[in-house]
């Protein structure tokens, strides 16, 4: 069992990982199918895991339609809520906070987190009094440890502060290096750019960091295809793989379908959710056509099932650069 772009990096398992906070689109399609074409092709397991601990933006709704958009896709999997004898809780992200728990008590004990009250603003405010206000296109304020060594527990940050607490990771200096399958080398000053960063949420709900390695780690995922906006965070959860004395899988990240003001894909750009294409009585061959072509997979759209491509898919064809939704796309994708 083997990664198609690499006949000697084993592939074992990887999961296909929906978040519930909206409904699929063109862009999350492309990506679980090529997820799924690697998987196949090296005769790897596909687990579904469903992401819905963003409680404020997920929609109960939009669970079963993402099982319903993947399965219509013609994409199956072989372990989660969906699966034949298979315990589904274990799956799905708001029934795993024992696991996180459990992380986070190690982490402790480790001495590899610690509490801190400081919030976004108090975070800028820090920064501007040190080296002048930030600028309003900057993508990330960097944390300068205001909280290191303050407080022994939330508890006890809370008391102190009578403000909530949320954990931290305390970052080491240097890179964090790894080779995406996609991206190429790729090296990051996370301690630099990023700071420590925060584990879980005022609120105690696991941040996405957190809650994405733990379950990475524990499902034995040793291969994880995601889109390229999630390239950052790779190196903050290797740091977390190191913390907990786990090994990392290996990355590739799909470089994502935009819209054409570089975007995201919404709704100014098109409609562009699986749910509408279905209920226009578009087959599901046109899309999966529709993917493998801007996959680099085939010269131009044609229909084609999702197992067509399990055989002939080649990452190395695939374009390293991000996909721009046009006119074409819409024209191929018409009922």
């Amino acid at each position: 069992m083997t990664a198609p772009s690499d006949s000697h990096v084993p592939f074992f398992r990887t999961r296909l990982a929906p978040s519930p906070t909206g409904a699929l689109h063109l862009g999350h399609a492309r990506t679980f199918l090529i997820t799924w074409w690697m998987a196949r092709q090296a005769g790897a397991a596909v687990i579904m895991r469903m992401e819905d601990l963003d409680a404020q933006r997920a929609k109960p709704a939009s669970v079963q339609q993402a099982y319903d958009d993947l399965d219509w896709l013609g994409l199956d999997w072989d372990q989660g809520p969906q699966a034949q004898d298979t315990p589904g809780d274990l799956y799905v992200q708001s029934h795993r906070q024992a696991f996180y728990a459990a992380a986070l008590e190690a982490l402790e004990k480790a001495g590899h987190i610690y509490p801190c009250v400081c919030t976004r603003a108090d975070i800028a405010a820090a920064v501007a009094a040190s080296s002048g206000a930030p600028h309003e296109d900057d993508a990330q304020v960097r944390y300068p440890g205001t909280c290191r060594g303050r407080f022994a527990t939330c508890a006890a940050a809370q008391q102190h502060t009578g403000k909530p607490a949320c954990w931290r990771l305390t970052v080491p200096d240097g890179t964090v290096a790894f080779t995406d399958a996609i991206a190429g080398p790729q090296s990051f000053d996370v301690a630099g750019v990023v700071g420590d960063f925060p584990l879980t949420r005022f609120d105690g709900t696991p941040a996405y960091q957190l809650a994405c390695m733990v379950d990475d780690a524990a499902m034995d995922i040793d291969w994880v295809i995601r889109g390229d906006d999630l390239l950052s965070s790779t190196p903050r959860q290797i740091l977390l793989y190191r913390a907990l004395g786990r090994t990392p899988p290996h990355f590739a990240h799909v470089p994502l379908v935009i819209g054409p003001d570089g975007q995201r894909l919404a709704k100014r750009h098109g409609e562009s959710r699986i749910a509408q294409f279905r209920a226009a009585g578009v087959p599901p061959e046109k899309v999966v056509g529709w993917a493998a072509w801007r996959s680099g997979q085939i010269a131009r759209p044609c229909a084609l099932a999702a197992r067509d491509l399990i055989a002939p898919f080649d990452l190395a064809k695939l374009p390293r650069e991000r996909i721009v939704l046009g006119p074409d796309d819409f024209q191929w994708l018409a009922p």
